[in-house]
């Protein structure tokens, strides 16, 4: 009877081709997701700070434009 476990591990699987470095995506998306933390700390320091409105819009309208752009960098990933 032939061993048939799909979690034996004494076969050494090798990948095809090597795994690419990173994409210009791949860069993009780290430093919106960076821009994307730093606005959001930036915008509760400020409320912390009873910092003025124009602040707060500011450091929202950078939230949610890395918001948007991580959303269509991930649906345009999807295709």
């Amino acid at each position: 009877m032939t061993y048939s476990d799909p979690y034996h591990l004494t076969t050494v699987h090798t990948p095809e081709a090597p795994a690419p470095g990173a994409t210009r995506a791949d860069v993009l998306r780290v430093l919106l997701w960076a821009v994307l933390v730093i606005s959001a700390v930036g915008n509760s320091v400020a409320s912390y700070a009873a910092a003025s409105t124009p602040v707060h819009l500011a450091l929202g309208a950078v939230t949610a434009l890395c918001v948007a752009a991580l959303v269509a960098q991930r649906l345009r990933g999807r295709r």
